[in-house]
């Protein structure tokens, strides 16, 4: 059941990521530099990394001492989120500035990218629903 809950709320978030920003359009050029990455580095990011952590740890510890097929899908989507926590966490300024130039000057970019996470998502909440 974790891999289950797991993969369909992964790829419910990643669904819903790009109607949001498109929603949002220019609220949301000026909510993510602003609100989500401001200048300095907010403190609720180490809680997020922390969070993350976490739920990586337990979803590897699920693949290993449990046997659901295709578990190691979520597990390294999960995994994959961590390469995403440690460039917030370690290496703030240069992240930020990679999110502002996207959200600001490359808009074609976070639409790919955007279509590519709801490409993603759509397979995990079809892998949660008929597989696990």
């Amino acid at each position: 059941m974790y891999f289950k809950i797991l993969s369909i709320a992964y790829g419910v978030l990643m669904i819903l990521k790009g109607p949001v920003v498109h929603f949002l359009g220019r609220r949301w050029a000026r909510l993510e530099p602003g609100v989500v990455y401001p200048e300095k580095q907010p403190f609720w990011v180490w809680g997020l990394g922390v969070g993350g952590l976490i739920v990586a740890a337990v979803t590897w510890r699920m693949h290993v001492k449990t046997d659901v097929d295709y578990s190691l899908i979520v597990t390294v989507v999960v995994t994959l989120t961590l390469l995403k926590l440690s460039q917030v966490l370690f290496n703030y300024k240069k992240f930020r500035a990679f999110a502002v130039k996207v959200t600001k000057e490359r808009p074609g970019y976070l639409l790919w990218l955007n279509v590519a996470l709801a490409v993603l998502g759509i397979g995990l909440v079809l892998l949660g629903i008929f597989v696990y």
